[in-house]
């Protein structure tokens, strides 16, 4: 008897194992099926051999202009309907509400945590996964800081030829 159930203790303790290297080998089956699947649509389309980079110029020329200081940059504001309603003039292209300038991020012997930001505050979870629809920007005419949230918005660095007026702010004394 005492045999008996030494014997179904060691099936049960091998079958869990068994079952790691079903999965095992179902993984790599699948893995060398989508490695031929690629090869297949390589062999029969293949990539291109790129020359002239235009995507790259698109933004190292985007770059470059982020570059400049005090070059105007004119942002549309977007009704629901896509219909522009309101513009502004800053002095830089509005940068993003999530945008940090330290890592979000501490790495430790437990995993990636989520570190607080310059400004001593956490936002969100590990990597500030806030809702990130908003946009800070500094208005040109008058240095003041503006945030936009949850607009839809359009940025360019020349203006564009609306009927539409612009978000004016009261210079502070």
């Amino acid at each position: 008897m005492r045999l008996k159930i030494a014997l179904l203790i060691g099936l049960l303790a091998i079958l869990p194992l068994a079952a790691c290297d079903d999965a095992s080998r179902q993984r790599d089956r699948s893995i060398e099926a989508r490695a031929q699947m690629f090869a297949r649509a390589e062999a029969k389309i293949p990539i291109p051999y790129t020359e002239n980079f235009p995507l790259r110029e698109v933004l190292a020329e985007y770059t470059r202009r982020q570059d400049l200081i005090n070059h105007p940059w004119y942002t549309y504001i977007m009704a629901d309907t896509g219909a522009v309603t309101h513009y502004f003039v800053s002095t830089a292209v509005p940068v993003n509400s999530c945008a940090f300038l330290s890592s979000t991020e501490d790495i430790s012997s437990v995993g990636v945590l989520t570190a607080p930001s310059l400004d001593g505050i956490y936002y969100g979870g590990s990597g500030a996964a806030a809702a990130c629809n908003g946009w800070i920007f500094i208005d040109a005419a008058t240095g003041a800081m503006g945030l936009v949230f949850g607009a839809k918005i359009l940025t360019f660095d020349a203006p564009l030829i609306l009927e539409t007026e612009p978000v004016l702010i009261r210079p502070v004394k």
